[in-house]
């Protein structure tokens, strides 16, 4: 496969798989209310779920642009935004992505800027090729309920064993991608918090040239951050309430192509020590809150939680 038909076949595939992974995800409804002390943690679970989402996205936007490797196509650009760069200085070249209304599945509306500084040379399908972002008073707002939220922040993002996705069942089984930073929330409740993010995501599938699609496609997200005492942090921070929390992963979540990218199974922990409170969250239930058989896809997932010397178990839609 010739290097140019790579950079294609990749912009569009990354360009699909964004609208797929964005366009199936539902939007979260407001948490049940439980007087003994559940509410706050499924209000962490459900702000997490959103911010890493949008993360992701921008994400795949920045591999969408260096995938490219040139600006003279914007045949791949994300829905309503534009791409500049400026002149390099010293040894790196910085791209700017500016949002400007409704993305591709039209859910979100995006105004701001995401800054991508990269090494003049590296080019992404290189191991260990690695960029730094920062997002800039992006703005972001749910169709569905006219909910806003601004973000700012800072992250680096790593392709670990290099390749691009459309090379999955060519001569690459796996690839892994890794980002860590911050971001800063302005909540629509007008709370101002700190998302903290260690993310692994490994990659495995196969990808079938004469359709240009995936036959399956599998996300693996574990996390690799530490503090103090916590680890395999996937992120961390102080929720809107106040509370500082740290989630982790103790058994990596599994997000697959075929059930439109919603977890299939794994588990996360919520921990607020301050308050004595947290949760063990097991993905991969139907509507009946029964385990799924795959390749049946989960509708729900379970949380098991506790406050002090409180209890108990609740399932939430996906």
């Amino acid at each position: 496969m010739k290097t140019t038909h790579i950079f294609k076949f990749s912009m569009l595939l990354i360009a699909a798989f964004a609208m797929t992974f964005a366009g199936c995800k539902k939007d979260p409804v407001d948490p049940i209310p439980d007087e003994n002390g559940s509410t706050s943690v499924q209000q962490i679970s459900m702000d997490d779920n959103h911010l890493q989402k949008i993360s992701d996205d921008i994400n795949l936007d920045v591999e969408v642009m260096m995938s490219g490797g040139t600006l003279k196509s914007t045949d791949w650009l994300p829905c309503n935004a534009t791409i500049d760069s400026t002149n390099v200085v010293n040894d790196t070249i910085t791209y700017y992505i500016t949002y400007h209304g409704l993305n591709c599945p039209q859910t979100l509306y995006r105004t701001g800027k995401v800054e991508v500084r990269k090494q003049v040379g590296t080019q992404w399908f290189m191991p260990n090729a690695t960029v730094n972002i920062k997002i800039i008073n992006l703005q972001v707002t749910r169709v569905a309920n006219q909910k806003t939220i601004v973000i700012n922040g800072v992250k680096t993002h790593k392709n670990v064993t290099g390749g691009l996705l459309i090379q999955l069942g060519f001569g690459i089984n796996t690839i892994v991608h890794k980002t860590h930073g911050f971001m800063t929330v302005n909540f629509d409740d007008g709370s101002n918090r700190t998302w903290n993010v260690a993310r692994r995501c490994v990659y495995n599938g196969t990808f079938n040239i004469n359709t240009g699609t995936f036959d399956q496609l599998t996300i693996g997200v574990a996390g690799f951050g530490q503090v103090g005492a916590y680890t395999d942090l996937v992120t961390w921070g102080v929720a809107r309430n106040g509370d500082q929390f740290y989630i982790s992963v103790p058994e990596p979540v599994h997000y697959v192509m075929a059930c439109n990218f919603n977890p299939v199974n794994g588990i996360q922990t919520i921990e607020i020590p301050s308050k004595n409170k947290g949760a063990t969250i097991t993905y991969g239930f139907d509507s009946n809150n029964q385990p799924v058989v795959p390749p049946a896809c989960p509708t729900k997932y379970k949380v098991d939680w506790y406050h002090n010397q409180n209890s108990g178990t609740i399932y939430l839609w996906l």
